[in-house]
C-alpha cells in the first residue's frame, strides 16, 4: 500500500515538474486582471496568450 502511494506521489511530482512556472504565473495574473474587467472590456481587447507574450518579449530582448 505504501509503495502505491509513493508511486502516485512520484508520478504527480514528475507531471508538475514539466509545467512551465512562468506560464502559470502569467495565466494567473491574466485571470486576475480579466476578473476585474467587464465582459464587454474583455471582448473588445482580449489579453494576449502566453505564447504571444513570450514571442514579443523575446523579440524585444533580442533572443
Amino acid at each position: 500500500m505504501k509503495i502505491r502511494y509513493a508511486a502516485l506521489l512520484l508520478a504527480g511530482l514528475s507531471v508538475s515538474a514539466c509545467s512551465d512556472p512562468y506560464r502559470n504565473v502569467y495565466e494567473g495574473i491574466k485571470a486576475n486582471n480579466d476578473a476585474q474587467r467587464s465582459p464587454q472590456e474583455r471582448a473588445m481587447s482580449p489579453a494576449p496568450s502566453y505564447d504571444t507574450y513570450k514571442k514579443e518579449r523575446d523579440a524585444e530582448s533580442g533572443k
